[in-house]
Protein backbone atom coordinates (compact mmCIF):
# COMPACT_ATOMS: atom_id res chain seq x y z
CA UNK A 1 0.00 0.00 0.00
CA UNK A 2 1.53 3.19 -1.14
CA UNK A 3 3.02 5.36 1.68
CA UNK A 4 2.10 8.91 3.21
CA UNK A 5 4.68 9.97 2.18
CA UNK A 6 8.06 8.34 0.40
CA UNK A 7 10.94 7.48 1.10
CA UNK A 8 14.07 6.63 -1.08
CA UNK A 9 16.23 4.26 0.85
CA UNK A 10 19.76 3.42 1.04
CA UNK A 11 18.71 0.11 -1.08
CA UNK A 12 17.31 2.02 -3.75
CA UNK A 13 19.96 4.98 -3.73
CA UNK A 14 22.69 2.15 -4.00
CA UNK A 15 20.60 0.42 -6.94
CA UNK A 16 20.56 3.91 -9.13
CA UNK A 17 24.44 3.45 -8.85
CA UNK A 18 24.57 0.26 -9.98
CA UNK A 19 22.33 0.81 -12.79
CA UNK A 20 24.18 3.74 -13.64
CA UNK A 21 27.59 2.16 -13.59
CA UNK A 22 26.58 -0.54 -15.91
CA UNK A 23 24.16 1.19 -18.09
CA UNK A 24 21.07 0.03 -16.79
CA UNK A 25 17.12 0.40 -17.15
CA UNK A 26 16.30 0.91 -13.52
CA UNK A 27 12.13 0.99 -13.69
CA UNK A 28 9.08 2.89 -12.53
CA UNK A 29 6.98 3.03 -10.06
CA UNK A 30 6.74 3.21 -6.28
CA UNK A 31 10.49 2.40 -4.58
CA UNK A 32 8.05 1.46 -1.46
CA UNK A 33 5.83 -0.66 -2.71
CA UNK A 34 5.11 -4.27 -1.70
CA UNK A 35 4.56 -5.43 -4.94
CA UNK A 36 7.51 -5.81 -7.91
CA UNK A 37 5.95 -6.77 -11.57
CA UNK A 38 8.64 -7.89 -13.81
CA UNK A 39 7.58 -8.01 -17.33
CA UNK A 40 9.43 -9.13 -20.50
CA UNK A 41 10.19 -5.30 -22.07
CA UNK A 42 8.72 -2.84 -23.09
CA UNK A 43 6.85 -2.07 -26.60
CA UNK A 44 8.58 1.28 -27.95
CA UNK A 45 9.56 1.38 -31.37
CA UNK A 46 13.50 2.76 -30.74
CA UNK A 47 13.61 4.18 -34.53
CA UNK A 48 10.08 5.52 -35.28
CA UNK A 49 9.90 6.75 -31.11
CA UNK A 50 13.52 7.44 -30.77
CA UNK A 51 12.17 10.72 -28.23
CA UNK A 52 9.92 8.32 -26.03
CA UNK A 53 12.53 5.72 -25.97
CA UNK A 54 15.39 8.28 -24.40
CA UNK A 55 12.75 9.80 -22.01
CA UNK A 56 11.28 6.36 -20.67
CA UNK A 57 14.19 4.38 -20.92
CA UNK A 58 17.83 6.21 -21.26
CA UNK A 59 16.96 8.85 -19.16
CA UNK A 60 15.54 6.62 -16.45
CA UNK A 61 18.64 6.50 -14.04
CA UNK A 62 18.46 10.46 -14.14
CA UNK A 63 15.27 11.15 -13.67
CA UNK A 64 15.17 8.98 -10.79
CA UNK A 65 18.03 10.61 -9.13
CA UNK A 66 16.56 13.99 -9.32
CA UNK A 67 13.54 12.43 -7.72
CA UNK A 68 15.84 11.78 -5.03
CA UNK A 69 17.42 15.31 -4.91
CA UNK A 70 13.77 17.04 -4.46
CA UNK A 71 12.44 14.19 -2.74
CA UNK A 72 9.49 14.06 -5.03
CA UNK A 73 5.91 12.68 -4.25
CA UNK A 74 3.34 11.70 -5.81
CA UNK A 75 1.34 14.46 -5.61
CA UNK A 76 4.67 16.19 -7.12
CA UNK A 77 4.87 14.90 -10.37
CA UNK A 78 2.55 16.57 -13.46
CA UNK A 79 -0.39 15.08 -14.85
CA UNK A 80 0.12 14.32 -18.38
CA UNK A 81 -2.57 16.21 -19.89
CA UNK A 82 -1.10 19.55 -18.26
CA UNK A 83 0.12 22.05 -20.73
CA UNK A 84 3.49 20.96 -20.55
CA UNK A 85 3.96 18.01 -18.46
CA UNK A 86 7.32 16.10 -17.81
CA UNK A 87 7.66 12.36 -17.84
CA UNK A 88 8.75 10.77 -14.31
CA UNK A 89 9.28 7.26 -13.85
CA UNK A 90 7.61 7.69 -10.17
CA UNK A 91 3.90 8.16 -11.87
CA UNK A 92 4.44 8.02 -15.72
CA UNK A 93 1.56 9.52 -17.39
CA UNK A 94 -0.49 10.14 -14.43
CA UNK A 95 -3.82 10.73 -15.15
CA UNK A 96 -4.83 8.51 -17.88
CA UNK A 97 -8.37 7.30 -17.73
CA UNK A 98 -9.05 3.46 -17.03
CA UNK A 99 -9.97 2.79 -20.36
CA UNK A 100 -7.97 1.15 -23.72
CA UNK A 101 -7.20 4.40 -26.20
CA UNK A 102 -7.61 2.89 -29.26
CA UNK A 103 -5.76 4.30 -32.54
CA UNK A 104 -7.98 6.18 -34.75
CA UNK A 105 -10.37 4.95 -36.98
CA UNK A 106 -11.71 7.20 -39.88
CA UNK A 107 -10.44 9.88 -37.44
CA UNK A 108 -12.40 9.08 -34.63
CA UNK A 109 -10.45 7.88 -31.55
CA UNK A 110 -11.97 5.73 -28.94
CA UNK A 111 -10.66 6.21 -24.99
CA UNK A 112 -9.66 9.39 -25.41
CA UNK A 113 -6.99 10.10 -22.81
CA UNK A 114 -6.82 6.32 -21.97
CA UNK A 115 -4.60 4.15 -21.64
CA UNK A 116 -2.85 0.53 -23.16
CA UNK A 117 -4.20 -2.82 -22.54
CA UNK A 118 -1.18 -4.09 -20.58
CA UNK A 119 -2.18 -1.19 -18.36
CA UNK A 120 -5.45 -1.90 -18.04
CA UNK A 121 -4.83 -5.31 -16.44
CA UNK A 122 -2.38 -4.18 -14.31
CA UNK A 123 -4.77 -1.92 -12.87
CA UNK A 124 -7.24 -4.42 -12.82
CA UNK A 125 -4.83 -6.40 -10.65
CA UNK A 126 -4.38 -3.66 -7.86
CA UNK A 127 -8.07 -2.95 -8.03
CA UNK A 128 -8.32 -7.02 -7.31
CA UNK A 129 -5.75 -6.56 -4.36
CA UNK A 130 -6.24 -2.90 -2.75
CA UNK A 131 -9.68 -1.35 -3.72
CA UNK A 132 -11.95 -4.86 -3.42
CA UNK A 133 -12.37 -5.20 -7.02
CA UNK A 134 -14.14 -1.98 -7.57
CA UNK A 135 -12.34 -0.45 -10.56
CA UNK A 136 -10.80 2.67 -10.19
CA UNK A 137 -11.62 5.57 -13.01
CA UNK A 138 -7.84 6.61 -13.18
CA UNK A 139 -4.69 4.64 -13.67
CA UNK A 140 -2.81 4.66 -10.45
CA UNK A 141 -1.47 1.12 -10.22
CA UNK A 142 2.24 3.34 -10.02
CA UNK A 143 1.21 4.20 -6.55
CA UNK A 144 0.96 0.20 -5.28
CA UNK A 145 3.94 -1.08 -7.33
CA UNK A 146 7.28 -1.02 -9.19
CA UNK A 147 7.80 -2.27 -12.19
CA UNK A 148 10.75 -3.31 -14.50
CA UNK A 149 11.65 -5.40 -17.22
CA UNK A 150 13.77 -8.85 -17.90
CA UNK A 151 15.44 -7.10 -20.93
CA UNK A 152 15.72 -3.62 -21.58
CA UNK A 153 15.55 -3.52 -25.46
CA UNK A 154 12.45 -2.22 -26.67
CA UNK A 155 10.47 -2.84 -29.65
CA UNK A 156 6.53 -2.74 -30.67
CA UNK A 157 6.30 -6.37 -31.02
CA UNK A 158 8.62 -9.14 -29.14
CA UNK A 159 9.80 -10.74 -32.49
CA UNK A 160 11.09 -7.67 -33.94
CA UNK A 161 13.95 -8.30 -31.05
CA UNK A 162 16.93 -11.18 -32.52
CA UNK A 163 16.87 -13.57 -29.76
CA UNK A 164 20.46 -12.98 -29.25
CA UNK A 165 20.37 -9.12 -28.78
CA UNK A 166 17.65 -10.41 -26.10
CA UNK A 167 19.76 -12.81 -24.76
CA UNK A 168 22.65 -10.63 -23.99
CA UNK A 169 20.52 -8.01 -22.50
CA UNK A 170 18.59 -10.47 -19.98
CA UNK A 171 21.80 -11.74 -18.97
CA UNK A 172 23.51 -8.52 -18.34
CA UNK A 173 20.03 -7.77 -15.97
CA UNK A 174 20.43 -11.01 -13.91
CA UNK A 175 22.73 -9.55 -11.56
CA UNK A 176 20.73 -6.55 -11.19
CA UNK A 177 17.69 -8.40 -9.56
CA UNK A 178 19.97 -10.08 -6.96
CA UNK A 179 20.56 -6.54 -5.50
CA UNK A 180 19.20 -5.53 -2.49
CA UNK A 181 16.53 -3.03 -3.56
CA UNK A 182 14.52 -5.95 -5.67
CA UNK A 183 15.37 -8.56 -3.30
CA UNK A 184 13.55 -6.63 -0.14
CA UNK A 185 10.05 -6.93 -2.02
CA UNK A 186 7.57 -9.33 -0.52
CA UNK A 187 5.30 -10.08 -3.60
CA UNK A 188 7.25 -10.45 -6.97
CA UNK A 189 5.03 -10.83 -10.03
CA UNK A 190 6.90 -12.26 -13.23
CA UNK A 191 4.55 -11.65 -15.96
CA UNK A 192 6.96 -12.46 -18.72
CA UNK A 193 5.04 -16.27 -19.95
CA UNK A 194 7.52 -18.56 -21.50
CA UNK A 195 10.94 -15.51 -21.28
CA UNK A 196 11.42 -18.06 -18.07
CA UNK A 197 11.99 -21.26 -20.28
CA UNK A 198 13.00 -19.86 -23.37
CA UNK A 199 15.74 -17.52 -22.13
CA UNK A 200 17.20 -20.05 -19.25
CA UNK A 201 16.11 -18.22 -16.37
CA UNK A 202 16.01 -19.82 -12.87
CA UNK A 203 13.51 -17.82 -10.49
CA UNK A 204 14.21 -19.69 -7.35
CA UNK A 205 17.61 -19.05 -7.67
CA UNK A 206 17.32 -15.66 -9.09
CA UNK A 207 14.97 -14.74 -5.77
CA UNK A 208 15.60 -17.30 -3.98
CA UNK A 209 12.53 -19.20 -3.32
CA UNK A 210 11.04 -22.72 -3.86
CA UNK A 211 8.80 -23.91 -6.50
CA UNK A 212 5.14 -24.99 -5.21
CA UNK A 213 3.64 -27.71 -7.91
CA UNK A 214 0.59 -28.52 -5.72
CA UNK A 215 -0.48 -25.19 -4.95
CA UNK A 216 0.36 -24.09 -8.76
CA UNK A 217 -1.65 -26.83 -10.26
CA UNK A 218 -4.32 -26.21 -8.06
CA UNK A 219 -4.16 -22.06 -8.67
CA UNK A 220 -4.07 -22.84 -12.64
CA UNK A 221 -7.11 -25.53 -12.62
CA UNK A 222 -9.48 -24.71 -15.19
CA UNK A 223 -7.88 -21.71 -16.64
CA UNK A 224 -7.90 -22.70 -20.75
CA UNK A 225 -5.01 -20.87 -21.94
CA UNK A 226 -3.52 -19.10 -18.68
CA UNK A 227 -1.69 -20.84 -16.12
CA UNK A 228 0.06 -19.29 -12.38
CA UNK A 229 2.98 -20.84 -11.06
CA UNK A 230 3.92 -19.85 -7.79
CA UNK A 231 7.06 -19.59 -5.55
CA UNK A 232 7.51 -19.33 -1.05
CA UNK A 233 10.32 -18.55 0.64
CA UNK A 234 9.39 -19.42 4.14
CA UNK A 235 12.46 -19.03 6.06
CA UNK A 236 13.77 -16.47 8.04
CA UNK A 237 12.90 -13.08 8.84
CA UNK A 238 11.94 -12.15 5.04
CA UNK A 239 9.48 -14.54 3.78
CA UNK A 240 8.57 -14.00 0.25
CA UNK A 241 6.12 -14.46 -2.94
CA UNK A 242 6.92 -15.30 -6.16
CA UNK A 243 4.09 -15.60 -8.59
CA UNK A 244 5.23 -16.30 -12.51
CA UNK A 245 2.35 -15.97 -15.15
CA UNK A 246 1.39 -14.93 -18.30
CA UNK A 247 2.12 -11.65 -20.03
CA UNK A 248 -0.37 -9.92 -18.82
CA UNK A 249 -1.22 -7.93 -22.54
CA UNK A 250 -3.73 -10.08 -24.67
CA UNK A 251 -5.65 -13.67 -24.54
CA UNK A 252 -5.49 -13.06 -20.63
CA UNK A 253 -8.59 -14.98 -18.97
CA UNK A 254 -11.04 -12.55 -16.88
CA UNK A 255 -10.28 -15.29 -13.88
CA UNK A 256 -6.72 -14.89 -14.08
CA UNK A 257 -6.74 -11.65 -12.86
CA UNK A 258 -9.26 -12.72 -10.05
CA UNK A 259 -6.57 -15.52 -9.46
CA UNK A 260 -4.04 -13.59 -9.20
CA UNK A 261 -5.58 -10.71 -6.93
CA UNK A 262 -6.32 -13.50 -4.56
CA UNK A 263 -3.73 -14.98 -4.21
CA UNK A 264 -1.64 -11.72 -3.40
CA UNK A 265 -4.44 -10.22 -1.63
CA UNK A 266 -3.81 -12.59 0.74
CA UNK A 267 -0.31 -12.05 1.42
CA UNK A 268 -0.89 -8.16 1.54
CA UNK A 269 -3.29 -8.09 4.47
CA UNK A 270 -0.40 -10.93 6.42
CA UNK A 271 1.68 -7.85 5.94
CA UNK A 272 -0.84 -5.37 7.29
CA UNK A 273 -1.98 -7.57 10.03
CA UNK A 274 1.27 -8.90 11.42
CA UNK A 275 3.36 -6.14 10.86
CA UNK A 276 6.02 -8.01 8.87
CA UNK A 277 6.46 -8.92 5.04
CA UNK A 278 4.73 -12.60 4.20
CA UNK A 279 3.84 -14.53 6.97
CA UNK A 280 5.51 -18.21 7.81
CA UNK A 281 3.42 -21.08 7.73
Amino acid sequence: MPANELHFSSDFKDIITYCKENKLFLGAGNPNADILIIRKEAAIDMEKNKEQHETEYLDNVDQWEQNIQNNTQFEDVDCWFSLKPTFNPLYPYKGQRNVIESSPIKGKKRGEKGTSRTWRFYQKLIDAIYHDDVESSHINFHEYSFISELNQITAPYANKIPKKDRLVSIEKRKPLFEENFFQQFPIVIVAAGHYIRDFDINLCKLFKVEYDEQASKEFSEGLKNNWINVHYNRKGESPKLLIHTNQLSVNIEKELIKRLGEITKKSVLEQVILGKKLTNK
